[in-house]
């Protein structure tokens, strides 16, 4: 099975924190601080390593809202925060630190792949279309 398949959850979940953001913002184009998310520890709070990654100019505007928002999704995902309300009351168990930094670095993949292929928004319109 590949990874997107036994990860798909995750992946979604991380997406659709992009997508709120995306379709409050239909002007958004690309994710400039996609290559943010192969760096996840910075994404999740970790100390780990702080002081050997460089120090990057701060996100602003819709990038800072959507990896806001994707950072709120990974803190719920870990079992660091409450999510958003769901329809259901069955419980998501958190997931270990390894396993969101491998979704983090898969998205980021994703992220490339569809906005070289597509445009400036091309992995907007992608995810848009299997998240409702």
């Amino acid at each position: 099975m590949k990874f997107a398949e036994e990860n798909l959850d995750v992946l979604q979940n991380l997406e659709f924190a992009i997508v709120e953001v995306w379709r409050a913002h239909p002007e958004m184009t690309g994710l400039l601080g996609a290559t943010r998310l192969r760096n996840g520890p910075s994404v999740l709070s970790c100390p780990s390593n702080a002081a050997s990654r460089p120090r990057r100019p701060p996100l602003t505007g819709l990038d800072a809202a959507a990896f806001e928002s994707l950072k709120a999704m990974c803190e719920f995902r870990l079992g660091r925060a409450t999510g958003p309300p769901a329809d259901s009351d069955v419980p998501v168990p958190p997931i270990p630190v390894e396993k969101l930094i491998a979704c983090l670095q898969e998205l980021a993949k994703s992220v490339e792949r569809h906005t070289h292929s597509g445009g400036r928004q091309g992995y907007l319109q992608f995810i848009g279309q299997f998240l409702k």
